[in-house]
C-alpha cells in the first residue's frame, strides 16, 4: 500500500474519531440544557398548581374548577399514599406518582424519567358545569365529548410538596420535545459529518500526493543516475522541509559515492600506468635475450634489467595492497610498545644507505617511551618519511627525527635540509601517485605511493600526517600525529589475538 493511500486513510478514519466524538459531546451538552430548561419549566408550573389550591380546609380548590397549565403539561395534587385528588385536563385518573415517590414527594423536590398511559379529554364543546369535581381523567358534566384514547408518552416528572400536610404536586410534561430536538441535531451532525468525510478523504490524498511528489521525483532521478555522473545529485524542493533536507542528505551522500569512484577510477588509471612501464621494459629485455647470437655477458645483463624490474613490480603490488587495506580497515593489531626503540630501529635501518652519500639521520630526541598504536604499520609510515627525506637531501646533509607528545597526542616529526616541497605540491602531498617532479625518470623515482601509504596508516590510528616547508631555510617537515590512548574501535581489534 502506498504511503499517500495510508496517510489518507489515518486522516480520514482520525476525522471520523474526531468527528463522532464531537459529536456525541455536543448532543450530550444539547440533551443535557434541554433537560434543564423542561425542569425549570416544571418546577414554574409545579408553583402554578400550589397557587391554585386556595385556603380551604381540606386543601382542595373551589368547588367545580379543575387545575389549568399549559397544554403540553400535566398535574396532579395528590396524597402522600399516592391518591390522586384533583388534577389537571388530560392528565387521567391514573396518579402520576407511586405511593413511594408520593412518600418522598413530601420531604423534598424529586426528578425523574417515566413512561406513563394518559387519558386525554378534549375542551367542552358548549354549556358549564355543576357545582363539584369531576374524576380525573373525564371531563365535567353537561360536557359532549369524552377522553381520547390512551396512548404511552415518555415524560420528565417533578414532586415537591404543597406546604399543607398530606398533600404533595407532581407535574408532567412531555419529553417529545427533547427527543425531538435531539433527533433533528442528530441528523443534521449526521449530514455534516458525511459532507467533512467526502472532503477529508479525497483532501487528505491529494495533500498527501502533494507532499510527495518531490519524493517521487527524487526517486526517479535517483533511479537514472549512474556513479559517474552522481555528482550531479538530486533536485532539492525549495519547501524547506524534511523532504528537502533529506534531498540534501542524499546529495552528500552522492557527493561522496561519487568523489570515490573518481577517485577509484584514477586510482586504477595510475595503477595501470606505473605497472606498464616495468611490464614494457621487461618484454623488451625478453625480446632481446630471445635473439639470435646474444653473448654471455649480454643476456646476464638482460637478466639483471629483468630482476630489477620485477622487483619494482613487487614493491609497487605491495604497496598498493597496502593502500587497499588501510583504506578499509583499522590496523589490524593494537599493542602498547616502545617509541624510543621504534625511532631508534628506524634511523638504524636507513643510516647504512644515508651513510653512502655522507647523510647524517640522527634521533634528537624522543620524550614519551610506551604509547598505543600498530608498530607494524607506524614503523613502515616512519620508514617511509626517513626514505623520502633520505631522496631529496643534499650530500653530507642532516635528516632529524624527533618524538614528543602534542597535548593528548604521540607525534614525530622529521626534519630534512633539502629544497622543500614546492607549494602547489603541498596540498596533494599524500595523494596517490603524485610526485613533486612528475616529469622525473620513474628508474631514479619513486611511484608516488610512499606518502599515501603514510596518511594511510595515519588514518587507520586516527591520527593524520601533515607536509610543510622550513620557514627559517631550506628544508622539509613531515609531522605524523596519532592519539596516545586508544579508541573504543582499535580497543575492540586489540582484545582479538593474531596480526600482520
Amino acid at each position: 500500500m502506498r504511503i499517500r493511500l495510508k496517510l489518507a486513510i489515518l486522516f480520514t478514519a482520525a476525522t471520523l474519531v474526531l468527528l463522532a466524538g464531537a459529536g456525541l459531546l455536543f448532543l450530550t451538552s444539547l440533551r443535557s440544557g434541554l433537560q434543564s430548561s423542561v425542569d425549570n419549566s416544571l418546577r414554574s408550573r409545579a408553583d402554578e398548581v400550589i397557587a391554585q389550591l386556595g385556603d380551604s380546609s381540606d386543601g382542595l380548590g373551589r368547588s367545580g374548577t379543575a387545575l389549568h397549565l399549559a397544554d403540553n403539561s400535566y398535574g396532579q395534587v395528590l396524597t402522600t399514599s399516592g391518591v390522586v385528588v384533583q388534577g389537571t385536563d388530560g392528565a387521567g385518573s391514573a396518579p402520576l406518582l407511586s405511593p413511594r415517590q408520593a412518600a418522598a414527594a413530601a420531604s423534598g423536590t424529586h426528578h425523574f424519567d417515566a413512561t406513563l398511559t394518559l387519558g386525554r379529554s378534549v375542551p367542552p364543546t358548549t354549556g358549564t358545569t355543576s357545582s363539584g369535581t369531576a374524576p380525573a381523567g373525564t371531563a365535567p358534566a353537561g360536557t359532549t365529548a369524552g377522553p381520547l384514547p390512551a396512548r404511552g408518552e415518555e415524560l420528565r416528572v417533578l414532586s415537591a410538596p404543597t406546604g399543607q400536610a398530606g398533600l404533595v404536586v407532581a407535574v408532567a410534561a412531555s419529553q417529545d420535545v427533547v427527543d425531538e430536538a435531539l433527533e433533528r441535531a442528530a441528523k443534521q451532525l449526521l449530514l455534516v459529518g458525511l459532507l467533512v468525510l467526502m472532503v477529508a478523504g479525497p483532501g487528505s490524498w491529494l495533500l498527501a500526493r502533494g507532499a510527495l511528489r518531490p519524493v517521487d521525483r527524487m526517486r526517479a532521478q535517483a533511479a537514472e543516475l549512474e556513479a559517474s555522473d552522481a555528482g550531479g545529485g538530486l533536485t532539492v524542493p525549495g519547501t524547506r522541509d524534511e523532504i528537502s533536507r533529506l534531498a540534501q542528505t542524499f546529495n552528500g551522500l552522492l557527493g561522496r559515492v561519487h568523489e570515490a569512484y573518481r577517485h577509484e577510477r584514477a586510482f586504477v588509471a595510475d595503477a595501470g600506468h606505473e605497472l606498464r612501464t616495468p611490464l614494457t621494459v621487461l618484454r623488451g629485455e625478453l625480446e632481446l635475450a630471445q635473439r639470435p647470437g646474444r653473448t654471455r655477458a649480454q643476456l646476464a645483463e638482460t637478466v639483471e634489467v629483468a630482476a630489477a624490474e620485477t622487483e619494482r613490480l613487487i614493491r609497487l603490488a605491495e604497496d598498493l595492497l597496502v593502500l587497499a587495506r588501510e583504506d578499509s580497515e583499522v590496523p589490524t593489531r593494537i599493542e602498547r610498545f616502545d617509541l624510543a626503540e621504534l625511532l631508534t630501529a628506524a634511523v638504524a635501518a636507513v643510516s647504512s644507505a644515508a651513510a653512502d652519500r655522507r647523510i647524517s639521520v640522527v634521533l634528537d630526541h624522543c620524550e614519551v617511551s610506551e604509547v598505543w598504536g600498530s608498530a607494524d604499520r607506524l614503523r613502515q609510515a616512519v620508514d617511509n618519511v626517513l626514505v623520502n627525506a633520505l631522496h631529496f637531501s643534499p650530500d653530507g646533509g642532516v635528516v632529524s627525527v624527533r618524538g614528543g607528545r602534542m597535548g593528548s597526542m604521540v607525534e614525530v616529526v622529521v626534519i630534512d635540509e633539502g629544497p622543500g616541497f614546492p607549494p602547489d605540491f603541498l596540498p596533494v602531498a599524500f595523494e596517490r601517485f603524485r610526485r613533486a617532479d612528475p616529469a622525473r625518470n620513474r628508474q631514479v623515482g619513486g611511484s608516488g605511493l610512499g606518502l599515501a601509504i603514510v596518511a594511510g596508516i595515519m588514518r587507520a590510528h586516527r591520527g593524520s600526517a601533515t607536509a610543510t616547508n622550513l620557514p627559517t631555510g631550506p628544508g622539509a617537515r613531515v609531522s605524523l600525529l596519532w592519539p596516545s590512548i586508544p579508541g573504543p574501535a582499535s580497543e575492540a581489534r586489540a582484545s582479538r589475538p593474531g596480526g600482520d
